[in-house]
């Protein structure tokens, strides 16, 4: 047997770490038709849970679709990722497919034949000369049809739907989004982890998603089941890792869904048993891994809010604004200090911890690379 564990996408199929109160959950959610905000900080496993409860639907006879909006880079392309998503779903269901051709007026799909005998599917728009707005009107009409042609539950996942914010018309893809879905009999997942962000689309009072979902936050995995789980998989993979082993390296993530899978993946490559030396060096190997991830994040940070992120993660506090912790960390006015902790809690990198109060930063390997950016060994 392999590596038995995952720092990518977790397969529908593969071993999945607790989860079954909210499988449960969100699947009823989705068999009533009720439509639901899946939220956490990224990397919490809501892709992966969200696909499960579509498997768990389409076993049924349902009829799942799954949309990713991550990069959405115009009202077009949100149109062209839902019709794709519409066409990829069905065009292995003839009957189905045919429904799809004949309802959906906005793209048409392409096929491309591969020399490995695979098919690949894209779509253009059927019109040249239509807006961005009027494809994605055209769209969420054919979407309608189409969920009505089918007579039975369409269940549809739009992956980080918050990203529609960054587009110039975003209000107005929301009101059209937000008339056509309340007119259909389906059920949608809106999944999103910049959660000030997708959580102000639905219950800002002036935006037109307002209360017509259900908030979901998906939290992080219990501790004495994470351990079990991790526990259980070295196992199957015939490597020694004690409870307390195992306790460690789930401590050393504070519990992180994908950090936890990571620093197993790393450890589970060292060799002998699972021991605290092993833990550390997979750890020194995560952080090595993740780097470049790390470094694109302070690129794309103004110097003011690298100050204040480096600062919180050095000296989590519950008083940001005091002015003796504004004098330590040399940020300048308070104004400022105000400006770059929005924009950082936009971004979802830092959050006030509702225990203790204090602001810290939403990725917990992030705060360890950064308090070790600042010390050096002598």
């Amino acid at each position: 047997m392999g590596n038995p564990f995952y720092f990518q996408e977790v397969p529908v199929d593969a071993p999945f770490c607790d989860r079954e109160d909210e499988l449960r959950e969100l699947q009823s959610y989705a068999e009533a038709r009720a439509n639901v905000v899946l939220y956490s900080p990224r990397r919490y496993g809501k892709t992966s849970l969200a696909k499960r409860v579509q498997k768990q639907l389409a076993d049924r006879g349902a009829i799942t679709v799954f949309a990713d909006l991550f990069g959405v880079a115009s009202t077009e392309d949100a149109a062209a990722r839902l019709a794709k998503a519409i066409f990829s779903v069905t065009h292995s269901k003839e009957p189905l497919w045919k429904t799809a051709l004949r309802v959906m007026q906005s793209f048409r799909p392409v096929l491309k034949p591969e020399a490995d005998g695979s098919v690949t599917l894209s779509v253009e728009p059927s019109s040249a000369s239509k807006s961005g707005m009027a494809l994605l009107h055209d769209t969420m009409e054919s979407l309608g049809a189409f969920i009505k042609a089918t007579k039975k539950l369409v269940h549809i996942t739009l992956d980080e739907f918050q990203e529609i914010v960054t587009l110039k018309e975003s209000l107005q893809i929301e009101a059209a989004m937000r008339t056509s879905i309340q007119q259909q009999q389906a059920a949608f997942f809106f999944v999103g982890s910049r959660r000030r962000v997708i959580l102000g689309i639905f219950n800002e009072r002036q935006r037109p998603f307002f209360q017509s979902a259900i908030n979901y936050r998906l939290p992080c995995l219990p501790a004495d089941a994470l351990t079990e789980f991790i526990a259980k998989q070295f196992s199957a993979g015939k490597k020694k890792c004690s409870q307390a082993a195992a306790r460690i390296l789930v401590a050393s993530t504070g519990c992180h869904p994908y950090y936890s899978q990571k620093l197993a993946f790393f450890v589970y490559e060292c060799p002998g048993a699972v021991t605290g030396e092993t833990v550390a060096a997979g750890m020194d190997k995560l952080m090595q891994s993740d780097r470049p991830v790390f470094e694109a994040i302070l690129q794309g940070l103004s110097p003011q809010q690298r100050l204040l992120l480096q600062a919180i993660a050095k000296e989590p506090t519950s008083q940001m604004l005091a002015g003796d912790y504004i004098r330590k960390h040399r940020f300048g006015s308070v104004g400022g200090v105000q400006h770059s902790s929005r924009q950082l809690e936009d971004l979802d990198l830092i959050e006030k911890n509702a225990t203790t109060g204090c602001w810290e930063l939403v990725d917990p390997i992030l705060s360890l690379w950064l308090k070790k950016q600042a010390e050096t060994k002598v």
